[in-house]
């Protein structure tokens, strides 16, 4: 059994370059699925049909990095690799998204960017032995 990974060394790469200042991100993989009830049943039954994924970055606002902003107005998906730690590079999730983005701060907190994305095709996890 291996040590649990904390979230203080992610690392994050949108269109192979690394997300300065980030400090969470998220990753929701969803299954569709469509009911498929027979005569005499007493539960539902599902089947899965499409894959799909999804999730979040977060990360303060440096002047050296508009990543997140040029991806959500690149308009077409961006490649995405995130290390849940740069401890091991042998473990990560890797694929294209379409990236949204969000910018905002107030007179007692740093500017902070944040952007969510969904998954355009396959999600590759890689590692993770």
């Amino acid at each position: 059994m291996g040590v649990p990974i904390t979230g203080k060394n992610g690392l994050i790469y949108v269109s192979g370059t690394e997300i300065t200042g980030a400090n969470e991100w998220s990753l929701d993989i969803a299954q569709d699925t469509i009911e498929t009830p027979q005569f005499g049943d007493t539960f539902k039954k599902r089947i899965a049909i499409i894959a799909s994924w999804a999730g979040s970055i977060t990360a303060w606002l440096h002047q050296d990095s508009k990543v997140l902003t040029n991806a959500a107005l690149a308009g077409v998906s961006v490649a995405l690799l995130i290390y849940p730690t740069k401890l091991d590079l042998t473990d990560y999730f890797s694929g294209n998204a379409i990236f949204s983005a969000n910018l905002g701060g107030g007179v007692a907190s740093g500017v902070n960017r944040s952007a969510t994305f969904e998954g355009d095709d396959t999600l590759t996890i890689t590692g993770f032995s």
